[in-house]
């Protein structure tokens, strides 16, 4: 396999869905300007994945069951805990079905899937998952070793465009941001990320290292993708327009101009809101959306904020696959349904997925956050253009520090 951040690959014209069981044909397009009311800088850099589909045999939980029981067993590989919480309550509901997890970073589980499927050997049923800068679709789904599975009875609760535009059905969404402590500001700091460049917040800003999360870098490399946005949001925060400095855009610009105002790098998104978390600090953070949750277990006093301009974020999902060949085929569906919280969205398992700082992307489930997913301030998230562009971003982030 090659280097996922240096190598870029034609599109394929086709994909595999699973929907209900039955596997069908998906037309993998681009539409330019797809979404409603999107910007100049997205007609090029916005392609939706079209998704159709076909009627299938509805199969119910109970025949699942039945015919899970006879498998036996449930091998999970998950970049998420979250998996562990699911399948011990999933165990209890259906019992009979042992259910392993092992927990693997997104791109090892390629790299581990990958080698294990070319010897051959087709070991796990379900992969929970998050993107790798658009490589989890180009390298794993369009060669078919993840497999879409959407339920027909789910499928017109979720929100697109995990529905039909999306490579999978995401289970949470989360995304990276600024947090800043509440015992220090009684407000947001920061409405404009072009805030984070001015001499208020110089030496102030922290962030968890983007060339060890690929989810933090496709933050920046979306900012690249939508220069054209960052230089409005540049005119509206210091009323002239941008002057790039030895730049391509105004995305590059921005990188430049955080390294030039003392922008601290640390190793994780928990080493970030320890730095400005635990005391009266003035310090902000770039880190994850989800961590907000760990306030009263890390002694934290930390907010995120949930809209800056030009957009706070690009959406980072915690898909659901089914895994080629999964030797355990039908006990993989029944715990893809539980985690997705079954027909009515209540379901136990959907549980670890539905917190603070995380969005389930049905329209019938209650968020717990102030906002729903709809009122999130996203980007799009394009893997297609951010599996391109990451590594010119990445060699660029490298220059600044």
């Amino acid at each position: 396999m090659k280097n996922r951040f240096q190598a870029v690959r034609k599109p394929a014209k086709v994909g595999l869905i699973l929907t209900s069981g039955l596997m069908l044909m998906t037309a993998c397009g681009q539409t330019a300007g797809s979404d409603k009311g999107a910007s100049a800088s997205d007609s090029g850099a916005n392609a939706t994945k079209t998704v159709a589909t076909t009627a299938a045999p509805q199969e119910t939980v109970d025949q699942l069951y039945a015919k899970a029981k006879e498998e036996g067993k449930l091998i999970v590989y998950s970049t998420s805990g979250r998996a562990n919480d699911a399948a011990e309550t999933f165990m209890k509901q259906y019992p009979g079905i042992k259910v392993e997890v092992s927990k693997v970073k997104s791109d090892q589980m390629m790299d581990k899937v990958t080698k294990e499927q070319d010897a051959g050997q087709f070991n796990p049923d379900v992969i929970v998952t998050k993107e790798v800068s658009g490589a989890v679709f180009e390298e794993m789904v369009k060669q078919g070793r993840y497999l879409k599975y959407l339920p027909e009875d789910i499928a017109p609760k979720v929100e697109e465009p995990f529905r039909t535009q999306d490579e999978a059905y995401a289970n949470y969404v989360e995304f990276r941001t600024i947090f800043y402590n509440t015992a220090h500001y009684k407000e947001a700091p920061v409405k404009n990320w072009w805030d984070l460049t001015t001499p208020e917040f110089k030496g102030k800003v922290y962030t968890a290292d983007p060339l060890s999360s690929p989810a933090f870098m496709d933050l920046f490399t979306t900012m690249v993708l939508h220069s054209d946005e960052m230089a409005a949001a540049y005119k509206d925060k210091f009323g002239k327009d941008i002057v790039l400095q030895g730049t391509e855009n105004a995305g590059y610009e921005f990188i430049k101009e955080l390294f030039a105002n003392g922008l601290v790098v640390l190793k994780g998104s928990d080493d970030v809101l320890d730095a400005i978390g635990k005391a009266n600090s003035e310090a902000i953070g770039l880190a994850v959306s989800g961590d907000v949750s760990k306030n009263e277990e890390k002694g934290w006093t930390i907010q995120p904020i949930y809209d800056i301009k030009p957009k706070t974020a690009v959406p980072d999902a915690g898909y659901l696959f089914l895994a080629k060949k999964a030797p355990h085929d039908d006990a993989a569906k029944l715990f893809i349904r539980w985690m997705m919280g079954e027909t009515d969205g209540k379901g136990e398992g959907m549980a670890p997925f539905n917190q603070i700082g995380s969005w389930v992307p049905r329209s019938d489930v209650i968020t717990k956050n102030q906002v729903t997913f709809k009122q999130l301030n996203l980007w799009t998230f394009d893997g297609d253009a951010l599996y391109k562009a990451a590594p010119k971003v990445r060699d660029f982030w490298i220059k600044q520090k």
